[in-house]
């Protein structure tokens, strides 16, 4: 595969990965009754449970191998994923969603810089001016309803965006081994026992929980594999600057599924991050092209 085609392939892959959780909000927001630790303990344990039943119909026997050879980054990646679900929860709790997903937001400049300095890969030019424009429409998003946080909350948020970069970093490294799916599985694993003690699994309704088995069996591991395998082919600061596409296609679909209406905000600010990251893609792949057709 040539280096234009590895990186067109990484893009899409997390592009897609990214419209496939777009509707997440939307699907929290139909919840009725559920408390946070009871969504929480129900997508950790059902993505766990989906991608377990995965890694065995594909690997089978050879699944012990994987395992075995899981490697450093496997288990810190298992690490990180865990606790940023649980340090996005913290931040959630104590601070304003809207602070909570400013700051998250900030997470490709996290993988931007961790990316240059544990495993010295240069962040281009055109990346860098993407990620300034991509984060300055996500403020103007927000804008009208940024509250007064707490420090406590604002600093998980921050600390949820640091763990979610240096995590691409990491899938990043180990690209030539199979970690992503196994340390989802097991990163699931264990952020539901971190949260059992404070849910109450038995008591959530049906629809409900039918909600919770959609986002937890299919759009939430689906879409997360996309993402970080995509961190196998492109580079981190690139890959993480398309995570902004879930933030500004949320309220669309909440829009579009139970009427509410994007502020002109959300238009304007939306419309900057969807054109940055469009056009870092695509200068991506025009350039990756050129450098292929010169070696040719």
């Amino acid at each position: 595969m040539t280096q234009a085609n590895t990186y067109t392939r990484g893009i899409l892959m997390s592009g897609a990965g990214m419209l496939l959780l777009s509707p997440d909000a939307l699907l929290l927001r139909l919840i009725a009754d559920a408390s946070i630790w009871d969504v929480i303990f129900y997508r950790s344990f059902l993505t766990a449970g989906a991608l377990a039943l995965y890694l065995l119909a594909r690997y089978r026997s050879a699944l012990f191998g994987i395992l075995k050879h899981f490697g450093t980054a496997g288990w810190v990646s298992t690490a990180l994923l865990a606790a940023s679900s649980l340090s996005f929860v913290g931040a959630v709790a104590n601070t304003s969603i809207a602070n909570t997903l400013i700051l998250v937001a900030t997470m490709p400049f996290f993988s931007a810089l961790l990316g240059w300095l544990l495993i010295g890969e240069p962040v281009k030019a055109r990346t860098w001016v993407s990620i300034i424009l991509a984060t300055g429409g996500i403020f103007l998003i927000f804008s009208s309803s940024i509250g007064g946080g707490h420090l406590l909350g604002d600093s998980l948020a921050v600390f949820t965006a640091f763990l979610q970069g240096l995590n691409l970093v990491v899938v990043r490294k180990a690209k030539e081994r199979e970690v992503t799916l196994p340390a989802l599985c097991m990163s699931g694993i264990v952020a539901a026992l971190c949260v059992l003690p404070l849910a109450t699994p038995m008591a959530v309704t049906v629809p409900d929980l039918g909600y919770l088995a959609l986002m937890g069996l299919f759009i939430v591991p689906v879409s997360l594999v996309l993402f970080l395998n995509g961190a196998r082919y492109a580079p981190v600061a690139e890959v993480a600057l398309l995570a902004l596409v879930e933030t500004v296609l949320g309220p669309v679909w909440a829009w579009l599924g139970i009427g509410e209406v994007p502020s002109n905000m959300t238009m304007i600010g939306g419309s900057i991050v969807i054109v940055s990251i469009t056009m870092n893609a695509w200068l991506g792949v025009n350039q990756n092209r050129k450098l292929s057709r010169v070696k040719a």
